[in-house]
């Protein structure tokens, strides 16, 4: 009877064993599966290096992305960057921490005020202006990247300055463009370098000399070469006017 006290408790404890290494086993398992599953959770999700919002999504659900593939373009709305070119006889006269008066299109009755943080080591031998960079706080996020601005730092004005209609400018996405009226009658297309705005009249830094003829009506829709017909002011629109000499 002892005898098979012993081998019923042996045996028990065997089962108990058995028991305990497949739980083991089991929980292992388990374990790697989740440590899989957060592994893979980690490798989906997506971590944007500053707050802002998804401008564009590059890629579509379902389809395969490679290591360092761009997935979204990501906009940050606040504070944003104001960048404009000063002529380099101005250059002097700015500094990080100057404030900015700032104006665009959509709020035209409303100056936006913005800080000098860049200002650029070199100035750009091609158009002789030096870059400066402002930040502009916008937490309400009315203003949107890609905005043309005019911006006054305060800087007095000075003799020798070019002048043309304000009108005359197009915003394109290589920059200020005017039109030159040609002597054959037809007009050359001109990207410009713009500086202060004052009373309807915009300082031309680059890209015209003074006796080119600009035209500053019914040009929306110009393209290079075209050919125009230059009206008087007799019941008919101003379609050209000449930049003013310098003071």
């Amino acid at each position: 009877m002892s005898f098979t006290s012993d081998r019923w408790r042996r045996a028990l404890s065997w089962i108990r064993l058995r028991q305990s290494s497949s739980s083991r086993a089991r929980l292992n398992a388990a374990e790697a599966q989740l440590g899989v599953a957060e592994r893979a959770l980690r490798d989906a999700s997506v971590s944007a290096p500053f707050s802002g919002l998804i401008g564009r999504r590059l890629v579509s659900v379902g389809e395969f992305v490679s290591v360092g593939q761009a997935l979204f373009e990501l906009v940050a709305l606040d504070p944003i960057d104001v960048e404009f070119h000063l002529a380099e006889v101005d250059s002097s006269r700015v500094q990080v921490g100057n404030l900015v008066d700032v104006r665009v299109a959509p709020y035209p009755d409303e100056v936006f005020k913005a800080r000098v943080g860049v200002i650029s080591p070199t100035i750009d031998p091609r158009t002789r202006t030096l870059r400066v960079k402002a930040e502009l706080q916008n937490l309400n996020g009315r203003l949107r990247p890609g905005l043309f601005a005019r911006t006054d730092l305060g800087v007095s004005h000075r003799s020798g300055a070019r002048l043309i209609p304000e009108d005359a400018i197009l915003q394109r996405a290589d920059g200020a463009v005017v039109f030159r009226l040609l002597e054959n009658g037809r007009v050359e297309r001109r990207v410009i370098e713009t500086g202060q705005h004052r009373d309807g009249k915009v300082e031309v830094l680059y890209g015209l000399n003074g006796d080119h003829i600009v035209v500053v009506r019914g040009h929306a829709r110009l393209v290079d070469g075209a050919l125009v017909t230059v009206r008087d002011h007799d019941g008919n629109p101003v379609v050209s006017a000449r930049p003013a000499e310098p003071k």
